[in-house]
């Protein structure tokens, strides 16, 4: 229910004489009052309103998931040809399921181990994250800075922020 300022607004009509003023404010204030009720009723049913909506809201979305789940992961069913705007039926599309959760396996090789980077950081003495990697990459295991990066902050090595911005590790 949409209103408009004319329908809600009240405009105090003033006589030519200056008499009755105080009749037409209270008029005035008394058709105020009547639209301050009017508003009130109308927002306690549009509130009403609100929570059957959100109650069927609620409903459809746990249908939705019931229907999922009795689906599974992309059905069995038929599949119905779909038609255009045209009225042409069409090939229906290939159905893009969820693909099937990929257990990935350590990142890092095991090789690299939080006594690798301490020993790489002896040698080095002080190196960012990248550098330490690119020594062992160099030995014959490719890591990347971040695996290092990780296993130093729990090696304990001691990091300090260079005159370039970038972390710098040391023991």
């Amino acid at each position: 229910m949409a209103r408009t300022r004319a329908a809600t607004s009240a405009t105090p009509r003033r006589s030519p004489r200056g008499t009755g003023d105080g009749v037409s404010l209270i008029s005035t204030a008394e058709r105020m009052v009547g639209q301050i009720e009017t508003l009130v009723d109308e927002m306690a049913a549009l509130r009403a309103d609100n929570e059957a909506l959100r109650r069927e809201l609620h409903d459809a979305v746990a249908m939705m998931e019931r229907a999922s789940s009795a689906l599974g992961s992309g059905g069995g069913g038929r599949r119905r040809a779909a038609v255009d705007g045209n009225g042409a039926r069409r090939a229906p599309r290939a159905a893009v399921g969820r693909r099937a959760k990929v257990v990935k396996g350590r990142a890092t090789p095991p090789e690299v181990t939080a006594d690798v980077v301490r020993a790489v950081l002896a040698k080095l003495g002080e190196a960012t994250a990248a550098e330490v990697a690119q020594e062992i990459t160099k030995a014959g295991v490719p890591v990347s800075g971040r695996a290092v990066r990780f296993i130093a902050e729990r090696a304990g090595a001691q990091t300090s922020v260079g005159p370039d911005g970038q972390r710098r590790y040391r023991l």
